[in-house]
This record gives structure tokens, sequence and C-alpha cells, in this order.
């Protein structure tokens, strides 16, 4: 195991007062599989939640800060997370993050010391997820798209979460002077444009590097899971089909040019116009030559099973390791061979995944080799390896 969780403590996170699971098994190595089951509503996705926060961005539900906060909390009360973590280098860590004192941000801490952000967390950890609200990925907006792809993206290439943090953060800042009563000083404003588009070639790059390596991984899925639908990956962008057809300074001076003759634009707009901001994941089903939107729901669903799959094949191949896995009632919505086939590759990646569900039966088959535990109302419950049932 070379990325893996061993310990998570929870404190007045959601429905959670105070909890801590041990991860390990009894020769002290941290589980490959960890089964949350529960009724719907127990707190089952509030842990894989408090997981996801473990890297950097905003986690799997995206919320606010004070949202996360236990409602039965006293209101000096903080919420926090805390975890050890070996490293894909195999050395220990002590991570954690929670709410700050002035309740206006989140803290980080990485060994007993504050980080200066988020992004560091990235050098330790990483981490991608699937949930019941992505099912709706491929025919809602392209925001959610870009950022399905990005946090894939950020497990290969930890630097992307900087510049993609930086992009946003001088883009707001430019259109904050662009709408300024009084005319902006011209030699911000192209400084700001200029770090923009260095960013956007770099993360374009980014982006269409993975999808490459991506698609490559997608052939040998096929091979091991053929149940699965082949997806055909490509961005659609302004920025992205430049980098793809021209030299990256090339385009960066282009993109320069284009933010400096839209400023009055983008001012009476209130939004930049140009960037990989705009840009879109566009997937395919191979076999029926598909777009994704078209899809049926459970083909929608494989389909992001698929990309998560060969985006593990990849990261075991490129980089020696998996990032975290957390899949939250996923299991529930394949058909029982396309099931046992997720399972038998999921135990093949030797990772570790994070797997949620409301039927112990549909899990039976991970029985040797997962840790189980029972959620109900908050309480959790570590149970013993389920057994084959009699007669069966």
């Amino acid at each position: 195991m070379s990325l893996a969780l061993h310990k998570i403590n929870i404190s007045q996170f959601r429905c959670y007062e105070t909890l801590r699971l041990d991860l390990t098994g009894p020769d002290s190595r941290a589980a490959g599989i960890i089964v949350l089951t529960g009724p719907n509503g127990s707190g089952k996705t509030n842990i894989l939640e408090a997981v996801s926060l473990l890297v950097p961005g905003k986690g799997l539900r995206s919320a606010d800060i004070l949202e996360m906060k236990n409602r039965a909390a006293a209101p000096q009360d903080l919420w926090a997370i805390a975890a050890e973590v070996e490293t894909a280098s195999g050395l220990t860590a002590r991570i954690g993050t929670g709410l700050g004192r002035d309740v206006k941000r989140r803290i980080v801490r990485i060994n007993g010391k504050d980080a200066k952000s988020q992004n560091e967390l990235s050098g330790f950890i990483s981490a991608v997820w699937l949930t019941p609200q992505m099912d709706r990925l491929f025919v809602d907006g392209p925001s959610a798209r870009r950022k399905f792809l990005d946090r894939l993206v950020f497990s290969f290439e930890p630097d992307h979460a900087t510049r993609l943090n930086r992009y946003d953060k001088n883009m707001r800042e430019r259109m904050k002077l662009l709408q300024q009563p009084h005319a902006a000083d011209p030699k911000w404003l192209d400084g700001l444009e200029a770090q923009m588009a260095a960013d956007a070639v770099s993360i374009a790059a980014s982006r269409l590097a993975l999808l490459l390596h991506l698609q490559q991984h997608v052939a040998a899925l096929r091979l091991a899971a053929p149940l699965f639908p082949r997806p055909l990956l490509e961005m659609s962008g302004g920025v992205e089909q430049a980098v793809a057809a021209r030299p990256a300074i090339d385009v960066e001076d282009e993109l320069k040019s284009k933010f400096a003759a839209a400023r009055t634009i983008d001012r009476d707009a209130g939004r930049t116009h140009d960037g990989i901001h705009r840009s879109d994941l566009l997937v395919t089903y191979a076999e029926k030559n598909m777009p994704a939107a078209q899809c049926s729901t459970g083909e929608q669903k494989a389909l992001l099973v698929s990309v998560i799959l060969a985006h593990a094949l990849m990261m075991q191949a490129e980089k020696g390791h998996v990032p975290l896995i957390l899949l939250d009632e996923v299991a529930a919505h394949l058909d029982e061979a396309r099931r046992l086939q997720l399972f038998a590759q999921l135990r093949a990646l030797k990772g570790q995944i994070w797997l949620t569900g409301t039927d112990d039966s549909i899990f039976s088959s991970l029985r040797e080799c997962a840790k189980f535990f029972q959620i109900d109302q908050g309480h959790v419950t570590a149970r013993p390896v389920l057994r084959q049932a009699a007669g069966k």
C-alpha cells in the first residue's frame, strides 16, 4: 500500500460530534478497501466528505465551511478533521484541516505546522470521487465537467491546482479593476493578463496531457473489464485547441492580446469571455458513437466509472500508486455482472478505495479483503468480515 489513511479523527463535523476510525488490520497495515454501510441519511457520505477535505479544494460537496459544522455544536466549537496518512513515498505524515478561529477560512496543518495554503496537501495525498450528485455530470453545464477533469489532473500533476487557483484569483482581480469607477492602471492590468495567459496555457496543456495518457489506459481497461463502456475523451475550448496545434509561446501571446482587446466587452458583460474557464470535457460512448449526454442514466454511470478506473490504472502504471478513490453509492446503480467486475478491478488496483451502500449483500464478494463499518445515525461500528451465507 503506497497511499492510504491509517487513522482518521473527526470532530464537530456534520452529524459527528467525535469520531475516530482505525483503518488498519491485525497486521497494522492500512485496509485496501473500506466499506461503509447503513440507511440513507445515516452519515456515510459525511465520512467520505471528511476524507475529501484532506486534499486541496472544497471537498466532494463543494460546501461552505460554516455549513459543515455540527448543528448541535456550541458556538465556540470548530469542526476539524485529522488523519495519519502513508504517503506514496512510504513515509507517514499527519495532516489535518478545519474551521479557523476567525470562522472565515479553512486552515490546514501538516505534521503539526500550519500550512501556507491548501495546495501543500497535494504533496502528501490525492483523491478522486464519484457521488450520486455527479450522475448528471454529462447533462448539466460544463463547469461540473471541468471540475471533474481538473480533479483527475490534480492527482497526476499537483501543480495544476496552484495554477488554477492563481488563474481564478487573477481573473477576479482583473474584473474588479475593470469595473471600478476610475480607469485602472494599464500596467497593472497588463501584468494580471500576462499571468492569466501563462497559467491558461499551462492548464490547457495539462488537461490535454492527462486526456492523452488516460485514453491509452482506457484501452487496457476494456481488456480487463469488458462490461464497462469505452469512453472517448476530448476537450472543447479555444485555448486547448490552440495549444494542441501551435507552440505554447504563440498561444500565450495571442491570449494575452485577446484579454487586452476585450477589456471593455468584459467589463460591460461582467465576465471574462476568453480563457480556460470556458472549456468543456466531451465524452462519447465509443461503441455506440453516442455523446454521453444522450446515453441512458445507467450508461452514463458506467462511463463515469470507466473514467475513474482508467485514471486509477494510469496512476498505477505511471506514478506507481493510485489516489484515494471515494465511491458513494456507486454499486447500487450497476447490474450484478458489472458490479462484480468493478469490485475485481478495485481489488487489483491495490490502492485504498472507500465504498458506501445501504445493502451489505451488495459487497459480499469483498468479505475477505475489505474492512466494514456499519453507520447508523452518526454511530459507527466496525463489523467483522462478512461470511458466506449457508447454502451458497
